[in-house]
């Protein structure tokens, strides 16, 4: 009876759930597994590996005559998007400083 159950879509199966991990209750489940995601330690990694490649090798600025208006219907959150798309000139440094990859295992 209880494999009928789980043919049937059932919109508020895991409301009140709770679910357990090595016998004991997790607080907050993201997925059933765990608490994390198990790649988001990675892909934080990699975006801040891309923002400073970004950074380091390219002047960046406003086009003349640009400026950000910010939208303010997002007050009170921690990023304010633009009103529109911002035009921005890059160009790539003649020197920049080679970045290496250094981290332990316990970072990762």
């Amino acid at each position: 009876m209880h494999v009928q159950l789980l043919q049937v879509f059932k919109y508020d199966r895991f409301v009140d759930a709770k679910f357990y991990k090595c016998g004991q209750e997790v607080k907050h489940p993201v997925m059933g597994f765990g608490t994390l995601c198990p790649g988001k330690r990675y892909a934080l990694l990699q975006l801040k590996w891309y923002l400073m490649t970004v950074v380091t090798r390219f002047d960046l600025r406003l086009r003349d005559g640009e400026h950000a208006e910010y939208d303010a219907n997002y007050h009170g959150h921690e990023i304010l998007p633009p009103v529109r798309d911002v035009i921005v000139d890059f160009k790539q440094k003649c020197t920049y400083p080679n970045i290496k990859f250094v981290a332990s295992r316990s970072q990762l």
